[in-house]
């Protein structure tokens, strides 16, 4: 950098000194040039003085050291003097830190950094500013960490599934099994879009150097911004129903009292299902409950990347209809409207590539909550032991109502939005519609674009009236064939003391 400091000071330097050349050698270049300015007549110049070759000899070299950096992988092209060096792990905070581009790659990073911290999306890379420092690797311990997870979930799924076979089926003993078989589901999903991720971030951040550039920073950080806000607001919300329902279960463990140790009837709550096969022991109960606190996690993430991927989305077809949005009722060339068509129909190649990648994740989302609604539904005809139980319940029920709908809302609004440029379109005057225009409106009428789940269903605004309406049809046919019972009843935690007893004896 101090080599190229100097030539650059040097080059400067003698660009002054001979701005203005002596009036013999502007004769000699005038006699040099035709009259029609065209051509060089005299092909033998005359040779340069020594200032004016050694002037030559410096810009040649700084041409080659230009060159030479331009031609780097690793240098940005915005700047040809800096050498991009990956930021270190803890470093002193400055103004830049707190500068966005506006790119979807820089908005995720810190989201999906926490997200790593429950074996989830194991990429390398999300917190560098460019997304080709992107990576996934089967032998990178964040990898093999969620791959050591899924074998962990998996096991326990399988002794889930054995336990409900062996025992009577009802909505309480199938309910832990479908959480823990959606939660494999989610994070098998997740490792495969892993694998896809540098590869589909690299074209997210290409689309959007290609789009009309933000006016202000405060644009550019507003996406950011969002998603950031969304992410901690519903991961904030899930904590507080799983305290609550630790909280619930400490009351439940203390209330029957079956042992002398109150942390041995948490744990027999917590993970009942693996002391039905092993004996009781205080590191499988911890480890169980490790495994829970883990799963929750992931069970209510998978709802929120659902709505930052729906962001992210809706963010691209915004910054097109805004831009739109300043031309409207002008009139403007063909050469316009070719070029709008052309970034519309990227953005709606990236939102089907998106779709293919996480339509299992949305999916299972969409299935949990319409499960889980009608569960809950159902559990607020019985009696409620005490009032944690009761704040718990009602909690628990109005967050899972909220959470779903912001799913859905935040998921029409990538199709609400790759709608609105017709409104520009019926507004172009008579005398510059023409046939790049046309195409541009039949595209935007003839195509849906929108997230999906599995291609079964699109997410716009009229499924959340549709999803309405089947609960209501299902709570109408459930009912019927509901007896309403004690939430938490004494009894099932001695039948698993018993069993424990049974399992310490057969030892």
């Amino acid at each position: 950098m101090k080599i190229l400091n100097n030539l650059n000071t040097k080059i400067s330097r003698y660009r002054k000194n001979n701005k203005k050349l002596s009036k013999q050698q502007q004769n000699r270049n005038n006699n040099n040039i035709s009259n029609n300015g065209d051509s060089l007549v005299n092909s033998k110049k005359s040779p340069p003085t020594q200032p004016q070759a050694k002037r030559m000899q410096i810009i040649s070299d700084s041409d080659h050291y230009l060159s030479y950096f331009s031609s780097r992988n690793d240098v940005p092209a915005n700047n040809e003097y800096y050498l991009e060096k990956p930021p270190k792990f803890l470093q002193k905070a400055i103004k830049d830190n707190f500068m966005y581009e506006g790119h979807f790659h820089e908005a995720m990073g810190k989201i999906l950094l926490t997200a790593q911290c429950f074996a989830m999306m194991p990429v390398r890379g999300i917190t560098m500013p460019h997304p080709k420092y992107l990576s996934f690797s089967w032998t990178h311990v964040r990898t093999i960490f969620c791959l050591v997870f899924i074998i962990c979930s998996t096991v326990d799924s399988v002794i889930a599934v054995y336990k409900v076979l062996n025992g009577p089926i009802t909505f309480n003993n199938i309910e832990p099994m479908i959480f823990r078989i959606a939660v494999l589901i989610v994070c098998i999903s997740a490792l495969y879009l892993a694998r896809k991720w540098p590869e589909l971030m690299l074209q997210w951040y290409n689309l959007e150097c290609q789009l009309p550039p933000y006016s202000s920073q405060k644009d550019k950080r507003s996406m950011a911004d969002k998603l950031r806000m969304v992410f901690f607001v519903g991961m904030m919300l899930s904590l507080a129903e799983h305290l609550l329902s630790v909280t619930q279960a400490i009351y439940y463990a203390a209330r029957c009292g079956v042992t002398s140790d109150p942390v041995k009837n948490f744990l027999l709550i917590a993970s009942d299902h693996l002391f039905y096969i092993f004996p009781y022991s205080y590191l499988l109960g911890w480890y169980g409950k490790l495994l829970n606190i883990m799963s929750t996690f992931i069970w209510n993430y998978m709802d929120v990347f659902v709505m930052l991927m729906s962001i992210g989305l809706t963010c691209l077809f915004k910054q097109i209809n805004d831009n739109l949005e300043k031309f409207k009722n002008k009139q403007m060339p063909a050469v316009f409207w070719a070029e709008r068509r052309v970034q519309y129909r990227n953005v709606c190649i990236l939102c089907e590539k998106v779709d293919n990648a996480i339509s299992m994740i949305t999916m299972m989302s969409f299935s949990n909550n319409l499960y889980f609604i009608c569960v809950q539904l159902l559990k607020s005809r019985n009696n409620m032991p005490s009032a944690v139980s009761m704040v718990y319940f009602y909690f628990s029920l109005i967050f899972l109502f909220l959470r779903s709908l912001a799913v859905s809302l935040y998921s029409a609004d990538v199709y609400d939005e790759s709608r609105k440029p017709l409104r520009v379109l019926r507004s172009v005057p008579k005398e510059s519609w023409c046939l790049e225009a046309k195409r541009f409106a039949s595209d935007i009428s003839s195509d849906l674009v929108a997230l999906s789940g599995m291609k079964f269903f699109h997410l716009t605004r009229k499924l959340v009236l549709s999803v309405a309406g089947t609960i209501v049809t299902y709570e109408l046919v459930l009912i019927q064939f509901y007896e309403p019972t004690n939430l938490w009843n004494c009894e099932s935690l001695l039948q698993n003391l018993e069993h424990q007893k049974q399992l310490a004896g057969s030892k």
